[in-house]
């Protein structure tokens, strides 16, 4: 069937009218329909209508021109190409028409059918080609809805209209909870399938009024007009969570994903764009902290927090130049000989103004901004050095103990950086444990895994923390190179008054011994405890009974008091 070409020329005259309409009678290839609108005040809703494939304009108006119509046009972003038309070759009109919006110019002296039909092919098909390049760089290529790019304009376009009219709207920021799994396990055919189907899933719960992009990776927005009320917000994010997690099949597998949402509303979530953004991206972060699929709002408590950790950023950042930092040693004692083996390095930061804070003060800030890797380095370079001037005066073989981050995993230096702070201080790898918390584990297994062993071959001991505490301890004493494990003293502190404490924490001591590995209590604070543990076969203990943490000079004068015979060990 011959497609038909539609034509809108605006004209005052007539005679040019059917001039046109003759030119056109002589083009054999294609079926041309012209529409003649002879009043140019009526023209811009018939451009910007979308009925008309090609505009001809009459430039010339009797005293007036047809610049206003066409900047008008422009500015509503009309998708018609317009070609203007006058007496005569004039090169500032044809400037002044282009800029205005023009697609081509004609002389109307000139024009015969095959000019005529050469113009309006061109005119369209570079109108196609604009609208094309325009889509690509709006449009995700993938899912074919929003980009980043006109989201950030629609999202302006939301601002503006909000604040013209005093009203609100809502801007939610999606993570996919579980895509990184589904790239891992199926590739990322099967991810780009998961993220096709989430981008259809996301349309299929907005109104014609809301709109989704994809941010890139597995992030999506959304963005709520006329919604103000919180609870119907809350039941959209519900809904969101509940479609998004339903089962997809992918290759013949089901597979499922969740979402963590960050909420925020204007204006009370921020003005701008920008700053829109970033809190509901703070918000959906405190989302992706919850387990499984959560969504939460942003709130001023909340930049509030945002703005303590920045400070406390900050702050660390100065600490870690102005060396603000030391350790302390909690003495771990040999059941058997009641000896002093081990210590065990806890980070303090003395913090100008505020005093001695714990490691569990500042650690989550220092894992999240990076700055993880450096204070790291600085507690094993510390903890070596210290080491060494204390194993002289120790008479036996003595043990350093010292926490690793999962953050630190992530570093590629760290087997190069652990061997060059050895060699440093003359350590042997024997001398150093590394403790581990399940949380690394839970993160990434085999990221750890893959650092764990040339450490180990290297000759350094790991000790699992916190031992009972998580939920795949076995898996992990199975798969990993570990030696020790620490039960926690969450579990001690309850032996004298629960029965069941003390059958958990016997169970648990019977399994790792079992597995060959050492056990090391913590929180050991009476003789009755220290007594009981003994008797269950605990190998290493640690607590206030024995000696609470210590700085290195605090250290050094307790061995020489326990040396001399002014302070002992309790018995």
């Amino acid at each position: 069937m011959e497609q038909t070409t539609h034509i809108l020329l605006v004209d005052g005259e007539q005679s040019e009218y059917l001039f046109i309409a003759n030119l056109l009678s002589q083009i054999r290839a294609t079926h041309y329909q012209l529409e003649w609108c002879d009043r140019l005040g009526l023209a811009l809703p018939k451009i910007l209508s979308h009925q008309y494939d090609v505009v001809l304009l009459d430039y010339y108006w009797g005293e007036a021109n047809a610049r206003d119509l066409l900047n008008a046009a422009r500015v509503q972003v009309c998708e018609t190409p317009i070609v203007v038309m006058t007496d005569e070759m004039e090169t500032e009109v044809d400037r002044e028409a282009i800029r205005a919006g023009a697609a081509d110019y004609l002389i109307k002296g000139q024009i015969d059918h095959q000019l005529l039909e050469r113009c309006l092919r061109y005119a369209i098909e570079r109108k196609r080609t604009e609208q094309h390049l325009t889509r690509l760089a709006h449009y995700d290529p993938l899912t074919d809805i929003p980009n980043r790019i006109l989201f950030g304009d629609r999202l302006e376009h939301a601002i503006n209209l909000a604040e013209r009219d005093g009203t609100s709207f809502t801007l939610m920021f999606i993570d996919l909870n579980g895509f990184k799994q589904v790239n891992d396990n199926f590739g990322h055919d099967a991810g780009d399938a998961i993220i096709r189907i989430c981008a259809e899933r996301l349309s299929s719960c907005l109104r014609r009024s809301d709109s989704v992009a994809r941010m890139g990776g597995d992030e999506f927005t959304l963005l709520l007009q006329n919604i103000e009320n919180h609870t119907d917000v809350a039941h959209i994010a519900e809904k969101v969570i509940r479609t998004l997690s339903q089962p997809a099949d992918i290759n013949g597998h089901l597979v499922v994903v969740g979402a963590s949402i960050g909420i925020a509303m204007y204006p009370q979530a921020g003005r701008d764009a920008d700053t829109l953004l970033k809190h509901a991206d703070m918000a959906m972060y405190r989302a992706k902290q919850e387990e499984g699929s959560s969504y939460r709002f942003f709130t001023e408590v909340m930049n509030q927090d945002v703005r303590r950790r920045l400070r406390l950023e900050s702050d660390l950042r100065i600490a870690l130049k102005k060396q603000q930092f030391e350790l302390h040693y909690m003495p771990r004692v040999d059941v058997a000989s009641g000896k002093v083996v081990a210590l065990e390095a806890l980070l303090r930061w003395n913090k100008p103004g505020e005093g001695l804070l714990d490691a569990s003060e500042f650690i989550a800030t220092a894992e999240e901004t990076g700055l993880i890797n450096s204070l790291g380095y600085w507690v094993i370079r510390q903890a070596c050095y210290d080491l060494k001037l204390l194993q002289p005066r120790w008479g036996e073989r003595l043990m350093m103990a010292i926490k690793l981050s999962v953050r630190q995993f992530r570093d590629d230096n760290l087997v190069r950086e652990v061997a060059r702070i050895f060699a440093d201080n003359d350590i042997q790898p024997g001398d150093v444990e590394f403790e581990l918390t399940e949380t690394a584990f839970a993160e990434n297994i085999e990221l750890v895994s893959l650092c764990m062993r040339p450490l180990s071959f290297f000759g350094i001991d790991f000790l699992l923390d916190s031992f009972g505490a998580g939920n795949s301890s076995f898996l992990h004493l199975q798969r990993l190179p570990i030696s020790s494990v620490k039960i926690d003293a969450s579990f001690i502190a309850e032996l004298n008054r629960s029965l069941t404490d003390k059958r958990l924490v016997a169970a648990m001591i019977t399994l790792a011994h079992n597995l060959g590995k050492w056990v090391v209590v913590e929180g050991v604070e009476s003789r009755e405890q220290r007594d009981w543990l003994q008797s269950m076969g605990c190998d290493l203990m640690q607590g206030s009974f024995f000696s609470g943490p210590r700085t290195l000079v605090q250290l050094q004068h307790w061995v020489e008091g326990i040396k001399s015979g002014q302070a002992i060990l309790p018995g």
